[in-house]
């Protein structure tokens, strides 16, 4: 059988819930219950909800499921009861047919509509057939009267501990037993005895039905559970996703900053320089085209790199810092040297790439601000980590060290040279645990430092 959700009202059957016609009690907990029993489905974003939650909604239906059936059993073996009494008795053959369309109105519409396999009205129906045919039973053979017990617990979850249910079922407790009163004769006696009658099946009624209401508000609180924890999966799985969204534009974003724009800034700054010597030195110009032309295509390599998850383009980061440092030799036509010292250590590739960005942003630095005669390179291994310096001999800047100078707050060009670029270097050396620090002086150079740990 399959797991179906349960309906926005719950009507017969005890466990099966309680009903809402017009002028009832308000049901209690029939929205739990459609949010527990029902399969477990998706989170508006997609994802399922956590195994605990569901294993509890899977477990609360198949329970619910149990106590219908149990009660479908305590159903039967009252009418079983009934029929044993009529035989026994020798009472007309026609109170058979009646409890066995009793019998047939609970399998048919009570029992489908707790699994969910008809509507509303079907149970609404079922009230009435089993009602007229226990009055008329009850009426034919008083002794059956305890049938009138056993319809009005179908009765029983429209009390919700409400004055209007509770009325509700006190008198559908004197309807159906009424015919006792009837069939006696109104005098002291059988009015006493109809009251006792149909007073106890309101008391006990009332206890089952105050029972069935507690369960149905702890179905209502697990289903508002459900839903809480599906709308904060969701919220959580949105705000998530924004997170990560933002967080790959800003490392694409760094990313070219550290390569393609530094590679465009060469190209433009090389034809303009090719340009000012055009008619002057031709052979001057030939060479500085093409260093263009080898930029160009150490730049399409890097963004096929960049492209392929492979961001150092598969050089060791020893050979890549020495390829940029000899590039800006060639592009400045400055002095250059790169120093290597201690022996090399194993790096993850995400380490080497945070320390070849800060050397790139270090020597575009030079190239766009420094006006130096030389630069030079030394990454040295030490014991627990790798040492990046980066040095000009140029113009320098007018704050000094790393606590005078903040990521937005580097110099006399702040757009330029404390903008993006140190902003970015410093988070990415920040990101794997190392520190950066800038010191510099007006006409005496930079210096850049970065200190990346090996794990």
């Amino acid at each position: 059988m399959s797991e179906p959700a349960f309906p926005d009202a719950v009507l017969t059957a005890g466990p099966a819930g309680a009903a809402e016609p017009a002028g009832a009690a308000e049901p209690a907990g029939a929205a739990g219950a459609a949010a527990t029993a029902g399969p477990v489905h998706a989170s508006p974003a997609g994802a399922p909800l956590t195994a605990a939650v569901a294993e509890d909604s899977r477990e609360s239906f198949a329970s619910w499921r149990r106590i219908a059936r149990l009660w479908a059993l305590a159903w039967h073996f009252a009418l079983g009861v009934g029929v044993v009494l009529v035989v026994v008795g020798h009472q007309p053959l026609w109170l058979l047919a009646a409890l066995a369309g009793m019998s047939a109105s609970y399998l048919s519409l009570s029992y489908r509509w707790q699994m969910d396999k008809a509507g509303f009205q079907v149970a609404l129906c079922h009230l009435g057939i089993v009602s007229a045919l226990s009055f008329a039973v009850v009426w034919a053979d008083p002794s059956l009267v305890f049938l009138s017990s056993v319809v009005l617990s179908q009765y029983t979850p429209l009390t919700g501990f409400r004055l209007r249910g509770i009325a509700l079922l006190a008198l559908t407790a004197a309807v159906l037993t009424l015919p006792i009163l009837l069939r006696a004769g109104v005098d002291a006696g059988t009015f006493a005895g109809w009251t006792l009658t149909a007073g106890s099946a309101w008391l006990f009624n009332l206890f089952i039905g105050g029972f069935f209401v507690e369960m149905l508000n702890d179905h209502d609180r697990r289903g508002a559970l459900i839903r809480e924890l599906e709308a904060t999966r969701a919220e959580l799985e949105r705000v998530n996703h924004e997170a990560g969204a933002r967080e790959e534009r800003e490392r694409l974003a760094r990313e070219i900053h550290d390569t393609l724009a530094q590679g465009f800034t060469s190209l433009l700054m090389l034809v303009q320089a090719a340009e000012a010597t055009l008619d002057t030195d031709p052979a001057t110009t030939r060479g500085r085209l093409e260093l263009a032309a080898r930029t160009a295509r150490e730049n399409l390599a890097e963004a096929r790199a960049l492209i392929g998850g492979d961001p150092t383009a598969g050089l060791p980061l020893d050979a890549a810092v020495k390829r940029a440092v000899a590039r800006l030799g060639e592009e400045l036509g400055i002095g250059t040297l790169v120093a290597i010292e201690g022996s090399p250590q194993p790096l993850s590739a995400g380490r080497q790439v945070v320390t070849l960005r800060v050397a790139q942003e270090a020597l575009a630095n030079i190239r766009k601000h420094a006006r130096a005669a030389s630069a030079s390179v030394r990454l040295a291994y030490g014991a627990d980590r790798l040492t990046l310096r980066v040095e000009d001999d140029g113009v320098g800047m007018d704050a000094v060290g790393e606590d005078a100078m903040g990521p937005d707050d580097v110099g006399t060009d702040s757009t330029a040279r404390g903008g993006f670029g140190l902003r970015s270097m410093r988070e990415r050396v920040a990101e794997v645990g190392g520190t950066v620090t800038i010191t510099s002086a007006v006409g005496a150079g930079t210096r850049v430092e970065a200190e990346v740990p090996y794990e």
